[in-house]
């Protein structure tokens, strides 16, 4: 277990580049935090974990240093059985142990899909497995990625869901701060802050209760966009104001290709938003329908054949 601080200094180090900290800075600005994320190997010692012994009665070989929950620091113990303490300052860096992080994530959800998780894109994206979440009929894919404010981190997490799609939300977790989001659009995905949706009392374990909030509808993205998709699908907002509701399946994939479009500056020929099935409509009028339709058509158009949002 550890404290709200604890993870929050957890979340900070996860946003650098290596997530790493460097021992020196631990000791001398977060010496409580750092000793219970060290406590719960969050934490580790970055590269081998061996250090010049302090006494003469160990040569001059180097020694494997092991965490003493009792002394509350790394050391080892001298041939007469006496704990011998490495300063903190001995050991370069820290890093997060990210195996131990995403079980911490999902241990009180029930998850399926082997044991433990699955990097997906190295040192970004991890797999955490399918997730039985309640009055959800089917299980729904969770992923953990880290650094998304990062152009390139961003971008590799979008080409992988592009390559990978889904027929039900996925739900991203990420160290991310949501106002420090490269994007806040990524069609068919919940993009959630994991400080989001643990509690001070449970570490860094999901709470299902809250992230069935957030899936209900409780809003984790500012709808004063220009314009902002559901996770689902289903609801569609333009600044903030005016909501359209979709039900079936082709809207929604029709919908979801739009607005992802219109992040990435892309619009699309008929053809690559109509199924190729031939007794699917012919037009993008008789997909929405006649009332759905006019309200559409205010702010999806047509130019040189290729359709797109112009907000």
């Amino acid at each position: 277990m550890i404290d709200q601080a604890a993870a929050g200094l957890l979340m900070t180090i996860a946003e650098t580049p290596g997530g790493k900290i460097a021992a020196s800075v631990l000791n001398d600005f977060y010496p409580r935090q750092g000793k219970q994320l060290m406590q719960t190997n969050l934490l580790a010692p970055l590269g081998d974990t061996f250090a010049a012994p302090l006494d003469l009665d160990h040569g001059d070989e180097p020694l494997p240093l092991i965490w003493s929950g009792e002394h509350g620091c790394f050391g080892y113990y001298n041939p007469a059985a006496v704990w011998i303490t490495v300063p903190s300052e001995r050991l370069t860096m820290f890093g997060i142990n990210m195996a131990v992080l995403l079980a911490h994530i999902v241990k009180d959800l029930d998850v399926s899909g082997g044991t433990g998780s699955k990097s997906l894109v190295d040192d970004v994206l991890w797999e955490l497995g399918d997730a039985k979440i309640r009055n959800r009929r089917q299980r729904l894919p969770i992923w953990f990625a880290r650094r998304l404010s990062d152009r390139d981190c961003w971008q590799k997490v979008e080409d992988l869901t592009k390559r990978r799609p889904h027929d039900t939300i996925r739900i991203i977790v990420t160290s991310t701060p949501y106002q420090r989001l490269f994007s806040d659009a990524l069609a068919g995905h919940l993009i959630v802050n994991l400080a989001d949706v643990i509690t001070a009392d449970f570490g860094l374990a999901i709470r299902p209760e809250i992230l069935v909030a957030r899936l209900d509808g409780a809003p984790v993205v500012d709808v004063n966009t220009p314009l902002w998709l559901s996770p689902d699908g289903q609801q569609l907002i333009f600044h903030g104001r005016v909501k359209m509701d979709f039900k079936s399946v082709p809207q929604k994939r029709i919908i979801a290709t739009l607005v992802q479009g219109f992040y990435d500056r892309k619009r699309f020929r008929l053809g690559e938003l109509l199924s190729s099935d031939s007794a699917a409509p012919k037009r993008l009028a008789d997909v929405f329908g006649k009332t759905r339709w006019a309200e559409l058509a205010p702010y999806l158009k047509s130019a040189n054949g290729l359709w797109g949002f112009e907000l």
